[in-house]
C-alpha cells in the first residue's frame, strides 16, 4: 500500500447566529481537511486548524507507506510544516492503516478501556454584549435535561459578569450536573484570581485558561490559590509545548487537541508525560466529525485513574451550530444516556458526505494521480 495522491480542502460554514468568548465573535466555523488516497483504493482522513498546501505535502506523502506515519510526521516537521499541518497528516495515515488491517484506530493505540465516552454539553457563549446572561438558563437547563453529566460555560467577561452567569447556569442545571468554565486566557494572573473567588461558590468542577498557557509561573500561583481544578492546553503544539506546564504541575487538566497538538503520536506522547507528573488528560474537542472521531478513538484508550471512583473522563461535546460536525460524516455522533460511543468500524470508523464536503469548500488542492 502506498500513498497516491493527497487532496487538500479548507472548509468555511458560515454560522446563522454569531457567539463570542472571552476574546473573540464567531461568525463562521473553519477547518483544514487532508485526503489521503492509496494505490489499493483506500481513503484516509484527516484534519488541522487549516488545510496544508498539498504541493508541500506531497514530495513527503507521494509513494510513502502509511504505516510510517511517525516517520512522516517527524519529515514534515522538520521540513517547516505546523504540528496543526502534521496532525492532519497523522490522522489521515492512522484512518488508512486502520482501514488496511480492518481495525479501528483506538486498537491500533493499544486497544479501548471504554466502549462509550461520557460527555460534557460544551456551550453557553456570549449572546449579546448588553446582557451577559441572555438565554443561559434555558440553554443551561436544556442541556440537564437531554442527560449530560456535566456542562461548560464561557466566562472571562469581567469577574462581575463571570459571577452572573455561572449563577444562572447553576440555577438551571441544580446541584448534581458537574460545572467547568472556560475564560479563554482572558485574564492576568491577579484577575483570574479574582474571576475564581467570584464564581467559587457555585461548586465549579475545572477552571480551564484562565491566561494563556505560555504564563507557566501564572497559572502555577493561579492554581496554588485557587482551591479549584485548573485546565489548559488546547492550542499547544507540539510535545515540548506541553512540558513545563505538565511538568512543574502547574495544571491539574492538560486538554490536547488532537488537530493542533500533532494527532495521535504526539497526543499519545502528551498522555504518557501527564501520566507521569500525576497530571489527568481530557482532550479539547472544537471541529468536524473527523476531529471528533479520532478523539473518540483517543479518548476509548485513556485509562482512568486507579481507584474505584475515578474523575470521569469527560468528551467535550460541542453543542454550537456548526454543519461541518453535525453533516460531514453520513452518520452524525449522539448522545446516549449522557455518553458518546466510540466508533467500530475500520480506521476512524466513519464516512464522508462528499456533497457536504463540496458545499463548504472555500479552497482545495490535489497532487498524485
Amino acid at each position: 500500500m502506498r500513498v497516491q495522491s493527497v487532496h487538500t480542502y479548507d472548509l468555511r460554514y458560515p454560522v446563522w447566529r454569531g457567539f463570542a468568548n472571552s476574546t473573540t465573535w464567531n461568525r463562521a466555523r473553519t477547518a483544514g481537511v487532508v485526503e489521503v488516497s492509496t494505490d489499493d483504493g483506500l481513503t484516509g482522513w484527516g484534519e488541522g486548524v487549516r488545510a496544508p498546501s498539498a504541493g508541500v505535502l506531497a514530495d513527503r506523502l507521494i509513494g510513502r507507506d502509511p504505516f510510517d506515519a511517525v516517520v512522516i510526521g517527524r519529515e514534515l516537521a522538520a521540513a517547516g510544516a505546523s504540528m496543526a499541518q502534521v496532525s492532519a497528516v497523522d490522522i489521515a495515515l492512522f484512518d488508512l492503516m486502520g482501514q488496511a488491517v480492518e481495525r479501528p484506530c483506538h486498537q491500533l493505540l493499544g486497544g479501548a478501556v471504554r466502549e462509550r465516552v461520557p460527555a460534557y454539553a460544551s456551550g453557553l457563549f456570549l449572546w449579546s454584549e448588553s446582557d451577559p446572561v441572555l438565554g443561559m438558563e434555558a440553554e443551561a437547563a436544556g442541556y440537564a435535561e437531554a442527560g449530560f453529566p456535566a456542562v461548560k460555560m464561557k466566562i472571562g467577561h469581567g469577574p462581575r459578569n463571570d459571577a452572573a452567569r455561572a449563577a444562572a447556569v447553576r440555577r438551571a442545571i441544580g446541584p448534581d450536573v458537574l460545572l467547568a468554565v472556560d475564560a479563554n486566557c482572558a485574564y492576568d494572573r491577579s484577575t483570574a484570581l479574582e474571576s475564581i473567588r467570584s464564581i467559587a461558590e457555585h461548586d465549579i468542577y475545572w477552571y480551564e485558561e484562565p491566561v494563556p498557557p505560555t504564563e507557566v509561573e501564572a497559572y502555577r500561583e493561579i492554581r496554588a490559590g485557587s482551591g479549584l481544578r485548573i485546565a489548559g492546553g488546547e492550542a499547544l503544539e507540539g510535545l515540548n509545548a506541553f512540558r513545563d506546564l505538565v511538568s512543574k504541575r502547574a495544571l491539574d487538566i492538560v486538554q490536547p487537541d488532537i488537530s493542533i497538538a500533532g494527532g495521535f503520536t504526539v497526543c499519545r506522547q502528551v498522555e504518557s508525560l501527564a501520566d507521569a507528573h500525576g497530571v489527568q488528560v481530557l482532550p479539547h474537542m472544537w471541529g468536524t466529525s473527523i476531529r471528533l472521531a479520532a478523539t473518540l478513538h483517543w479518548q476509548a484508550t485513556i485509562p482512568d485513574a486507579p481507584g474505584l471512583f475515578p474523575e470521569p473522563c469527560l468528551l467535550e461535546f460541542d453543542m454550537t451550530e456548526n454543519a461541518l460536525r453535525t453533516e460531514l460524516a453520513t452518520e452524525s455522533f449522539q448522545l446516549v444516556d449522557g455518553a458518546v460511543a466510540v466508533p467500530t468500524g475500520p480506521g476512524l470508523g466513519i464516512e464522508i458526505d462528499r456533497e457536504v464536503l463540496e458545499r463548504y469548500t472555500v479552497t482545495a488542492e490535489r497532487v498524485g494521480s
